[in-house]
């Protein structure tokens, strides 16, 4: 069901693409997405999402040292 909600929505992009011009939909694209990324819960929601990434990385990049520091015996 969900296959064919996907593949009916494609349609309807493509179509609008086709009649509207690529250049009109695509800009019209690109100005919606503009607006919705200068809304301040967008931006928070973005830094927010960007530490706890870092955090993630970070975290991890901790751990493969440790890992490599215990099986090579070497200090840092």
């Amino acid at each position: 069901m969900i296959g064919w909600i996907v593949l009916i929505l494609a349609i309807l992009v493509i179509l609008a693409a086709v009649g509207l011009g690529w250049d009109t939909f695509f800009g019209g694209v690109k100005k919606g997405a503009e607006k919705i990324s200068s809304l301040p819960e967008v931006k928070n929601l973005t830094d927010k999402a960007k530490s706890e990434f870092d955090n993630i990385i970070g975290n991890s990049t901790f751990d493969v040292i440790a890992i490599f520091q215990k099986t090579m015996n070497f200090k840092f």
